[in-house]
């Protein structure tokens, strides 16, 4: 229990040293992390993979990885509108899977089941991962600062690291509490009905968390991590962050179940040790990028709508 309270301690400074610098110095911060998770990520999954299926093609995963963070960034210099990365990755990723096709078909060493295992892990973690990427660029200026964020990618961002967070939290503190009804037996042995509802309270309160980082800014007149109002109305930037909550924490809690899936398919505990107590990069961010995916969709609509 220590050394899962120390090593928590160490990935709460990471979080928070990663929201500062994208917020107060460059947004490029933002896409470092992503990028070390993507490759971290993709590595984890590599070797899981490895236990029971064919092995992926982990040179070609990276070139993908590689590439598709290429085209993100040199669209988003071209182009500096806010689908212009992701469209760019997308089209990348698409050509990465073509390559492996035609790289397994025209080879005597690998099959088919490498080609699945390899396109698997383009898909799973690193296009999932991408959207947080693409959150971070709902910005007018392009690649010009932060000066230029929209309220939509500033509280994406600090919702991406809290609501997951508190959502894990108090599924925890509930689900050991009252205990009770097992969530998914089949998948996921220890998560509870009673946890998973705990959750639910504990993405609101993460929601909460950043309302009233909002109300402070705006009351003192400081720039607490870019956060400003939604809308001009305040009952209407209430209910857009605690919907935003409660529903993201649902793809918090809908990303751990995926992950405990796979790790039961290929029988492990964790997808590494690297976080000691956490297990490893994918244990920690199974939620954070399903996340991450809700919220660009979710800001997206409302920057076509408004």
């Amino acid at each position: 229990m220590k050394t899962r309270v120390i090593t928590g301690i160490f990935i709460t400074i990471i979080y928070v040293a990663v929201l500062l610098l994208a917020t107060y110095v460059h947004p490029i911060a933002f896409d470092v992390f992503i990028f070390l998770l993507m490759t971290c990520g993709a590595y984890e999954m590599s070797k899981a993979l490895s236990k029971t299926f064919s092995p992926p093609i982990i040179i070609l995963d990276m070139i993908s990885i590689v590439l598709g963070f290429g085209a993100f960034w040199f669209f988003q210099y071209f182009f500096q509108a806010y689908s212009a990365g992701i469209t760019a990755y997308l089209i990348a990723l698409v050509v990465m899977i073509l390559v492996t096709v035609i790289v397994t078909a025209s080879s005597k060493v690998y099959v088919k089941g490498n080609a699945y295992s390899t396109i698997f892990v383009m898909l799973y973690p690193c296009a999932l991962l991408v959207f947080s990427l693409g959150l971070n660029y709902f910005i007018n200026l392009g690649f010009g600062g932060v000066d230029g964020s929209t309220p939509y990618r500033n509280i994406g961002l600090a919702l991406m690291f809290l609501v997951p967070t508190f959502t894990d939290i108090m599924a925890y503190l509930v689900g050991s509490t009252v205990k009770g009804k097992k969530l998914c037996p089949k998948i996921s042995p220890n998560k509870t009905i009673s946890g998973a509802i705990g959750g639910l309270f504990g993405g609101m309160l993460g929601a909460g968390v950043v309302l009233l980082c909002i109300y402070l800014a705006g009351e003192f007149n400081v720039n607490i991590l870019g956060l400003a109002m939604l809308t001009d109305n305040w009952t209407s930037t209430i209910v857009n962050l605690l919907v935003l909550g409660l529903i993201g924490s649902v793809f918090d809690q809908i990303g751990d179940l995926v992950a405990s899936f796979i790790k039961r398919r290929v029988g492990i505990k964790d997808f590494s040790n690297i976080l000691p107590g956490h297990g490893g990069i994918l244990d920690r961010v199974d939620g954070f990028m399903f996340c991450g995916v809700f919220y660009y969709l979710y800001f997206a609509f409302m920057i076509i709508l408004l």
